[in-house]
């Protein structure tokens, strides 16, 4: 999967995807595989590129929201204050997903509000 292809950062100019794309991290993880906790500090924006993930909220009744589609977004509390993550996030099936540190990425959001 091409970063540019994800609806996140179409139409971003390719000099900011370049940027873009020195902070990614393409992991492969086993079903069963947590990769972040409900009230975890929220560090990296994440990008599934294949498998299944279930987003978790869990409150009154216990909610969970696939994750299934090539390109998803998913890990957007990593973008806005508190950052703190609202869900569990766990692989369904044996799943690649791109992991970018939010940090950097908000840093090139600043260095390039377009």
């Amino acid at each position: 999967m091409f970063i540019q292809e994800v609806e996140l950062f179409q139409g971003t100019p390719s000099h900011i995807i370049d940027e873009i794309a020195e902070l990614i991290t393409q992991e492969s993880h086993e079903a069963g595989h947590v990769l972040f906790r409900d009230d975890d500090f929220a560090d990296y924006l994440y990008i599934l590129e294949e498998g299944e993930i279930n987003l978790i909220v869990q409150g009154d009744k216990r909610l969970s929201f696939p994750v299934v589609t090539a390109g998803s977004v998913f890990g957007w509390s990593s973008l806005i204050e508190p950052r703190r993550y609202t869900a569990t996030s766990e692989c369904v099936k044996d799943s690649i997903i791109i992991k970018i540190d939010a940090d950097r990425l908000m840093r090139i959001f600043q260095t390039h509000p377009v």
